[in-house]
């Protein structure tokens, strides 16, 4: 869990005190590759630490997949649009590869929140960065060639391409796997 606290030391650190009523309320899960931290239909009433392993984040349309995000060790997965509303979620959170992973609920991180006004603003940082990364995300589809998103893709993760399925990294740079070999051929 060190792991944990070490990243909200980048944000804002909390007191040993603040940092064990937090911790009390995390709960380790492993879960194995293939299997759903979410599915659509559910209400995602928690935030989870990825300690190990990766994920997708994706919405089926028409049959057809798109994946909209990846998460991978050292970053929190939630659908926090269903997190905040308390609406069913119209995503799913597959695992990709093993997953170790630290959740906390709504109700007890709410709590928490109400009790320690440190772990709040720390909430507000931490989403405040994710909305950037959103927003990054976005700029990243208006101004950008999918050869350039696939290049920060490869600068989260270098071990990407035997990761995840080349089909799955296409749907997320927005094209189709052919164009995806293409760009990939280009590089090598």
């Amino acid at each position: 869990m060190e792991v944990i606290r070490n990243y909200f030391n980048q944000f804002l650190p909390l007191s040993d005190e603040e940092w064990k009523a937090f911790e009390q309320c995390l709960s380790k899960e492993r879960i194995h590759k293939k299997e759903f931290l979410l599915k659509e239909g559910q209400v995602g009433d928690f935030i989870a630490f990825v300690a190990e392993g990766s994920m997708r984040f994706y919405v089926l349309r028409e049959g057809e997949e798109k994946v909209i995000a990846f998460f991978f060790a050292g970053s929190f997965v939630s659908n926090y649009r269903s997190f905040l509303t308390n609406l069913p979620s119209d995503y799913y959170i597959e695992v990709l590869q093993d997953a170790l992973i630290y959740r906390i609920r709504k109700n007890e991180l709410v709590a928490l929140y109400d009790q320690f006004p440190k772990i709040e603003r720390l909430g507000r940082l931490i989403a405040e960065n994710l909305y950037l990364m959103v927003a990054k995300r976005l700029d990243s589809f208006l101004y950008k060639t999918p050869k350039e998103r696939y290049e920060e893709l490869l600068a989260q993760n270098s071990r990407l391409p035997e990761e995840v399925p080349q089909y799955m990294i296409a749907s997320y740079l927005g094209v189709k796997p052919e164009t995806l070999s293409r760009i990939r051929a280009r590089r090598d």
